[in-house]
């Protein structure tokens, strides 16, 4: 309950009005928008008229406050579904060959109808299709948007911006202003009945009280609303297997469900880091244990939302402007810290540690340690010496000793989760066993790289992890 209790409490902090608990920033760190002028008979209407594109550009994503209401986004209910909450297709990373990206976009031949694997396709059927399904565009304005598309379709490819992020996003033009779904009340409309939809969740039988705050209620959901790693089939997080029981495994009122939601937006968009393990997202959230934690946890998400987050250590030391885990072990009493490591598999979320109630204390002494390690191995430095860098470097070493295997690499990363598992929790480290691994994989690393700066580093890496595990065991 301490996990769910703590984002509880941050999604109470700033709860905003009507839908805008719901929603999150399409994109998580800056990218590109495509922006597709509808051309729109009547704005108002409950039914949309399209007539045409009359425009397609390129803009910044945004991500002050006022656009997330704006880009109406949130993600979808699962991999399968054939609509969204909103009229926008993740792109994605672009290639920077144009003939290339013209293939994504329209399919091996040029017949996108035929290959559902193309943007095209994907954009007609699982983006716009069910707008016109649902009567909220007439019929017909499909098939007029997908016309238009092709005709703008050079100009968007020619503007493609290699390694960024895109998303297409469909909007209106009013006079040359681009207007967003969010601004459009039909759209609006969509997104209300559709999330009211997904909401409503499977809460069957005897059960009409909230899990969370106890109060009775007739209109329950359950958490997979929210965490889409909270479902019946990843006994890691909620516990059944029972399908026919799946209704009353936690549910939730629709006002619990609210700030639930809001403090997983919060969380995800500014207490992320994602620069421990590559492809994992770690959220740190902070949670007060003194009577009046209300009082106290707002100024302590204000400093850690301030910090820079989502700096990756590319290699053993070559960069690490982030200081958040130093941060934290900085912050005072009566408070604790709960941090969960997962990462995204399309629409699924996959978590792969959980570890609650972590004092600052904990994290202050993990550094503390770290110090004497590095600085007995690698002798006078003044860099490195920080928390961030010890639970960085503990998975690009084990990941130099993998070689080039694929599954070696995954093997050795559950193990580095299990490390930093165990030095947040303050259980003893296997020290014996990464010895053993560094021992028999150091010919292996040597034979493998040509460079032997890097296999110096790596090596005096794992020195420096051998002693500061015997340390942090015996203190």
């Amino acid at each position: 309950m301490g996990f769910l209790q703590a984002i509880y409490d941050l999604g109470s902090l700033d709860t905003g009005e009507g839908l805008e608990p719901y929603l999150k920033f399409p994109l998580d760190n800056g990218g590109k928008v495509i922006r597709v002028f509808l051309a729109i008979k009547d704005l108002d209407a409950e039914v949309l008229e399209v007539q045409g594109v009359n425009k397609v550009d390129l803009a910044d994503h945004k991500a002050e406050s006022d656009m997330k209401l704006k880009y109406l986004y949130r993600d979808r209910v699962g991999a399968n579904v054939t609509w969204g909450f909103t009229p926008l297709y993740k792109l994605g990373k672009p290639k920077g060959n144009k003939e290339k990206n013209r293939e994504d976009w329209l399919g091996p031949d040029g017949n996108w109808q035929a290959h559902k694997g193309c943007h095209f396709n994907k954009l007609k059927n699982r983006v716009l299709q069910d707008y016109e399904t649902s009567g909220t565009m007439a019929p017909g304005s499909v098939d007029v948007i997908m016309a238009g598309l092709e005709q703008w379709l050079d100009i968007i490819l020619e503007n493609l911006q290699a390694k960024e992020s895109h998303i297409v996003v469909f909007g209106a033009d009013q006079g040359g202003r681009f207007v967003y779904p969010g601004e459009i009340k039909a759209f609006i409309h969509y997104f209300e009945t559709k999330l009211k939809q997904s909401l409503a969740g499977n809460t069957r039988g005897a059960s009409k009280a909230c899990a969370f705050c106890g109060r009775q209620a007739s209109n329950l959901a359950t958490l997979d609303s929210v965490f889409k790693f909270a479902t019946m089939d990843k006994v890691n997080f909620l516990p059944g297997q029972d399908k026919k029981e799946e209704g009353n495994i936690f549910p939730l009122c629709q006002e619990c469900l609210k700030k639930i939601s809001a403090g997983r937006e919060r969380v995800e968009r500014t207490l992320t880091s994602t620069g421990v393990i590559p492809g994992l997202r770690v959220w740190i959230i902070p949670e007060t244990v003194t009577i009046n934690g209300g009082a106290t946890i707002r100024p302590v998400v204000q400093r850690l939302e301030q910090l820079s987050v989502g700096d990756t250590l590319t290699s053993l030391g070559e960069r690490t402007e982030g200081r958040y885990f130093t941060h934290l072990a900085r912050e005072g009493g009566g408070l604790v810290f709960h941090f969960l490591f997962w990462e995204r598999n399309n629409a699924q979320e996959l978590v792969h540690l959980m570890v609650e109630d972590v004092p600052p204390e904990r994290l202050a002494f993990l550094e503390k340690i770290w110090n004497q390690a590095m600085k007995a191995v690698m002798g006078k430095i003044e860099k490195g010496l920080n928390l961030d860098w010890a639970f960085a470097s503990l998975y690009a070493t084990l990941n130099r000793f993998a070689g080039k295997s694929d599954a070696d690499k995954l093997v050795f990363r559950d193990f580095a989760l299990k490390v930093i598992g165990k030095m947040l929790k303050g259980e003893l480290l296997p020290e014996v066993t990464f010895k053993k691994i560094v021992t028999s994989r150091a010919a292996r690393l040597v034979y493998e790289n040509d460079n032997w700066d890097d296999v110096k580093k790596s090596l005096l890496y794992a020195q420096v992890w051998a002693e500061y595990m015997t340390l942090i065991n015996r203190g």
